[in-house]
């Protein structure tokens, strides 16, 4: 390996992106601090003020950094679309808009009450977790449409778990079943049922039917149409 010179060139090359992508993270102050650890509840950063001015700085070091690039790649003359400088200034220009201007809450006076963190590491990491549970249950691969088909509560439910949640509610778990006893029986019945549809739910709903009504003769129409046809 030390003779061929195939290579040493990779090797280079791939040096140079490893630098030019830790300089990014760098300057963008990405580190696994604001990964969930475990943790998938959505929290309240303890200092906003604190997160929103680190924001506003990143947010220049950003700008800063992405003209230092294009005036090195315009001084140098490289035009090479696979050099680092020229990917990050492409990702740059394609989301950059994305990266800052996060929302914050404001109180009468000004002062900041809450920031929205800038990656969705919380949620992903949920979903996750949600996905994988479904997995166990049904068997399937594809989750897509299962995922679809789960109405609000089945997520609200993930709130159980956390005991400052269970306490504003009914207290204490040992209160938990009174809770739901006392739900409003309308607002029930308003409530979209937990249905897992898939690309044979309308088939096997006709074959049930028709299961059903098997003493009855079918259709004449029916006779001379496939059973797609029919369901359709």
């Amino acid at each position: 390996m030390d003779r061929d010179t195939r290579f040493a060139v990779a090797e280079t090359r791939l040096e140079k992106g490893w630098q030019a992508f830790c300089a990014l993270r760098d300057v963008l102050q990405l580190t696994n601090a604001e990964l969930p650890n475990g943790d998938h509840r959505p929290h309240q950063i303890t200092l906003p003020a604190l997160e929103a001015g680190r924001l506003e700085m990143i947010e220049q070091a950003a700008k800063e950094y992405e003209a230092e690039l294009r005036e090195h790649t315009a001084n140098t003359g490289n035009h090479d679309a696979t050099h680092p400088a020229h990917i990050i200034l492409k990702y740059f220009k394609r989301y950059g808009k994305h990266l800052f201007g996060h929302p914050t809450l404001r109180d009468e006076d000004g002062t900041i009450l809450a920031v929205v963190e800038r990656t969705n590491n919380i949620p992903e990491h949920f979903f996750g977790a949600e996905k994988r549970k479904l997995r166990r249950r049904l068997g399937r691969a594809h989750l897509g449409r299962d995922l679809e088909n789960q109405p609000a509560q089945a997520a609200l439910v993930a709130n159980l778990q956390h005991p400052e949640y269970v306490r504003v509610v009914c207290g204490s778990l040992d209160h938990l079943p009174t809770a739901f006893a006392e739900l409003d029986g309308r607002a029930l019945e308003q409530t979209t049922p937990l249905s897992r549809n898939n690309r044979d739910s309308a088939l096997l709903h006709r074959v049930r039917i028709l299961m059903k009504n098997e003493t009855k003769p079918p259709p004449d129409d029916c006779k001379r149409l496939t059973i797609n046809q029919c369901v359709n």
